[in-house]
């Protein structure tokens, strides 16, 4: 079981002594203040106090361990209310933004020691994509709220630059898997035990509630993520490696994403797999058919069962019928969209502005969604609506950078080295999987999806880094 074996080797790996301090001298008496916080300021603002010196000790002490617990507790982050209508996502907003800047004095401490400090290849689209965030905030009729969110989406932009630059091994990025899976895995079979309990409620958002995930549309995209990594390892490492531990995860993340209600994310997982088949290796043909086959074997399963049947079959058509109310409502979200793009078309009309100008219609998505502020449920348009052309392109060129770079580390990979191909497939694959679903939905303000997009961002050329050095 080599998958578990290697979790506790964890400690043993970690170099630096600040790191083992870290964990030996400090956690202990941290989780006692954190407890005694929790018991006393319960339902006060205070409580974010000790939770903040908790994770600066974690983020300059040992900037790596803090990246693994900022990855081990995404499924369980929460969402924290301060007065005035302020809220951040605990632990997951707070530490990433102590962590970049703890990232940012290394920088400046390296600089000046004359280190050799390796460029981020990413670094001039992420440049200007965050300075035409700040930008829009001009256009803003909501200013405060176009600035935090401006902000909080940079934190989150930080994370390609922090997973780039403390991923610099082979040990690292297994260690990096290792503490994303588990808890991965325990927030999707825990989501899965209660969708299959409430399969009657399976087409509302409200069937999560109580659950790691908001929706099924969150629900899908994170799923898909891992499920394509985990595919693109089966079919293209031809290595040693523990096949009956990853088959077995294999298994939960096919029968989750067979949960998942969300068209968005069926079909972009569907487009995506495409995408994964089409990369061409030597020996891997029979993996795909076999796959194939078993897809369709669960698929045929499903449609035996009467009701199952009714409810996908029902929720399939809706995908090409444009008197669906969510179909209706999407359709005028894109309107509104290019209508603000027109309005401001070069610096847009200010970061999260689009909920604030959108009235939503409570016979398109119902009483209990019409509380909530939502998007113009494409994350394109609604750049281009409140970002401007400056934006949208220093989106796009991140997007196609990433690709570029992709293609061309694939092609300087040895025909022996199975397990960076695959890996590198899967990642471009997860990334291409929420690039589509982004079409029909804007997800990536959430940290649920946020993170595994920037954390895939930077963690492509942390590999190409990484082979780069195995090869010389």
């Amino acid at each position: 079981m080599k998958l578990l074996t290697q979790f506790p080797t964890l400690y043993s790996n970690l170099k630096r002594p600040s790191e083992k301090i870290w964990i030996t001298g400090l956690i202990p008496p941290a989780l006692v203040i954190l407890g005694a916080a929790l018991a006393i300021y319960a339902d006060s603002p205070y409580l974010l106090i000790p939770f903040l010196g908790i994770m600066a000790l974690a983020s300059f002490a040992a900037l790596e361990f803090a990246l693994y617990i900022l990855i081990g507790f995404l499924p369980f982050s929460f969402r924290f209310i301060f007065t005035y209508g302020t809220e951040i996502q605990v632990p997951t907003e707070p530490l990433l933004a102590i962590m970049s800047v703890a990232l940012f004095l290394r920088w400046i401490i390296l600089k000046k020691s004359n280190q050799v400090i390796i460029k981020f290849p990413f670094r001039f689209p992420i440049l200007v994509y965050s300075l035409s965030l700040l930008l829009s905030i001009i256009n803003s009729t909501h200013k405060y709220s176009s600035a935090k969110g401006s902000l909080r989406a940079i934190v989150y932009i930080m994370l390609s630059v922090l997973v780039f630059n403390l991923i610099t091994d082979r040990k690292k990025l297994i260690r990096l898997f290792l503490v994303g899976i588990i808890p991965a895995t325990v927030a999707v079979v825990w989501t899965a035990i209660f969708l299959f309990d409430r399969l009657d409620m399976w087409q509302w958002s409200s069937a999560y509630e109580g659950l790691p995930f908001t929706s099924y549309s969150h629900y899908g995209a994170f799923v898909a993520v891992i499920l394509l990594i985990l595919l693109s390892r089966a079919i293209f490492d031809r290595g040693v490696y523990d096949k009956v531990i990853w088959n077995i995860l294999l298994g939960i993340f096919i029968v989750a994403m067979g949960l998942s209600f969300s068209r968005g994310a069926w079909l972009s997982f569907i487009l995506a797999l495409g995408f994964l088949f089409s990369q061409k290796s030597s020996g891997i043909k029979h993996k795909k058919i076999i796959i194939v086959i078993g897809a369709l074997v669960l698929l045929v399963v499903l449609l035996s069962i009467p009701y199952a049947a009714n409810i996908i079959l029902s929720r399939t058509r809706t995908i090409t019928n444009f008197g669906y109310g969510a179909n209706r409502e999407r359709i005028l979200r894109w309107g509104t969209a290019l209508i603000m793009f027109l309005k401001h078309p070069v610096i847009g009309c200010g970061y999260g502005s689009f909920a604030f100008t959108y009235v939503n219609d409570p016979v398109a998505i119902g009483i209990h969604l019409i509380k909530y502020k939502m998007g113009a449920h494409n994350e394109y348009l609604q750049a281009l609506a409140e970002t401007g052309i400056i934006g949208f392109s220093a989106w796009m060129w991140i997007i196609v950078s990433f690709f570029v770079y992709g293609f061309r580390l694939l092609r300087k990979l040895k025909s022996e080295d199975w397990f960076y191909r695959s890996i590198i497939i899967g990642v471009m694959s997860a990334l291409l999987s929420l690039l589509l679903h982004f079409v029909v939905n804007n997800m990536i303000q959430a940290d649920i999806v946020g993170i595994p997009f920037w954390l895939l961002i930077g963690i492509l050329p942390a590999i190409g880094n990484i082979v780069g050095k195995s090869n010389t």
